[in-house]
């Protein structure tokens, strides 16, 4: 049975009911509530699901030699009560399916998806692997001089896999390691290589006096990631900036995350102390990844040539709400662009890639360029001519790419590069606490290889 949620439920049932008996005096069904709707069992091709009851989701992992957009599924319920849809064939599981189980007055839906068995995480110490999972590879960046022939990552996978080498094992990478996961009879290997490298010291900018203080949950929760997982970090605030207690010309890329409810750029960051410091930061060479509101300061520094930030801004003060789809990015035309390497597309898609799943709460903030109207209508050689950015992606359903959520002012003479993301996919916190996103592994690829593409 259900706690909380459920208790909620049972409520929400009972008005219901009672206003419908209101409504139409024929009804005098008594109701029900001492019913369990849960799913006892779920299984795809074989495969037994992990529920999750609490979360409403079912997660199949299945080996590789399988299709999960075409799977059979055996269900169970209890006694008394029916799902919908009910044993199929011929099941797409591979974006997520949606199922309901009533029992009497009381109903209770999951979102079951398949995937295929994985390396989770790789890491040699406080240093973390990037995956590709269209390739099998794994690379990661380790100091330079240091010694690789003694080296003992530690890796996660998905539920029932196992690994030889075992998670660690020492090894010599000097040259690349064979990693063989192994699934329900199955085996798929990963190459791991090392690759000694140069860390450029990366700031994150903010508005609040310290890290610490960061007030916003999705901008701390960006933070956490990046101070886990860039080698060389540093937090630095406006007023650090404003106040000459920071030389920004130490850092080779500067990453602002602006994802208040207020879309408006704050004070610090439009007066002129600040801008002249950061325009010469750009022109001497330092590169920008903006995200959210901070896109519009493109036209405060003077990257945008034409003076212009985006066109289309919405979703300020907005409440969480639960998404009721995939969200995520098409950069159709741009699939070799290198932001986009390693990032775990939709089934049957090379160019789009889900960054939000189904059941999340977000926010929903959006500054972004749309070119169906303003000016640039119907003219995205134009933009790119006179504003200076180059279309990345758009929306995931967006396969005409008229409008742009993700672009690039790209290096001119001695200025650095920039990257801003402004579409609501790109969202880093769980608001109430709703159910993980099973596509954060995207959202965070996606960030690192923009900090690595600006670091170069």
């Amino acid at each position: 049975m259900k706690t909380l949620s459920n208790k909620l439920l049972y409520i929400l049932t009972f008005i219901l009911g009672l206003s419908f008996v209101a409504c139409d005096d024929s009804n005098k069904g008594d109701l029900i509530v001492n019913v369990d709707v849960s799913i006892l069992s779920f299984k795809a091709n074989g495969i037994e699901g992990v529920i999750d009851d609490e979360a409403q989701t079912i997660s199949i992992y299945a080996p590789w030699s399988q299709a999960i957009t075409s799977m059979t599924t055996e269900i169970e319920v209890p006694k008394g009560a029916t799902v919908t849809p009910a044993n199929a064939s011929n099941v797409n599981l591979a974006e997520g399916a949606n199922y309901r189980v009533l029992n009497g007055n009381l109903y209770w839906d999951y979102t079951v998806k398949a995937e295929y068995s994985k390396m989770l995480t790789f890491a040699i110490g406080s240093y973390k692997g990037k995956i590709d999972y269209n390739t099998g590879e794994i690379t990661v960046k380790y100091p330079i001089g240091l010694s690789l022939t003694n080296l003992s990552p530690v890796f996660t996978t998905t539920p029932g896999a196992t690994v030889e080498p075992k998670s660690g094992t020492v090894n010599d990478f000097t040259k690349p390691v064979k990693y063989t996961i192994s699934y329900m009879g199955e085996t798929f290997d990963y190459t791991v290589t090392v690759i000694p490298s140069n860390f450029e010291p990366i700031a994150f900018l903010g508005t609040a006096e310290s890290a610490s203080a960061i007030a916003d949950e999705d901008e701390k929760a960006a933070y956490k990631w990046f101070s886990e997982n860039v080698a060389d970090f540093t937090y630095i605030s406006l007023s650090d900036i404003k106040d000459d207690k920071v030389n920004v010309n130490n850092f080779k890329v500067i990453w602002w995350h602006l994802d208040g409810d207020d879309s408006n750029l704050p004070t610090d960051a439009t007066g002129s102390s600040v801008v002249n410091k950061l325009k010469d930061y750009y022109q001497n060479g330092g590169s920008f990844f903006l995200s959210s509101w901070a896109v519009q300061y493109v036209a405060n520094l003077g990257i945008a040539k034409d003076g212009k930030a985006v066109n289309n801004m919405w979703g300020q003060g907005n409440t969480a709400f639960t998404i009721d789809d995939d969200w995520g990015i098409c950069f159709k035309g741009n699939e070799s662009h290198p932001i986009f390497e390693g990032l775990a597309r939709k089934a049957g898609s090379d160019n789009v890639a889900f960054l939000l799943s189904k059941g999340v709460k977000a926010k929903a903030h959006n500054a972004l360029w749309n070119f169906e109207w303003g000016d640039y209508a119907n003219n995205v050689p134009k933009w790119t001519a006179e504003n200076g950015a180059v279309n990345l992606a758009s929306f995931h359903w967006n396969v005409d790419m008229n409008r742009s959520g993700i672009f690039e002012y790209p290096k001119s003479g001695t200025s650095g590069r920039a990257i801003c993301i402004g579409l609501e996919s790109y969202d880093w916190y769980n608001e109430d606490n709703s159910p993980e996103n099973t596509y954060v592994g995207n959202i965070e690829l996606l960030t690192s290889n923009i900090l690595e593409y600006l670091s170069e």
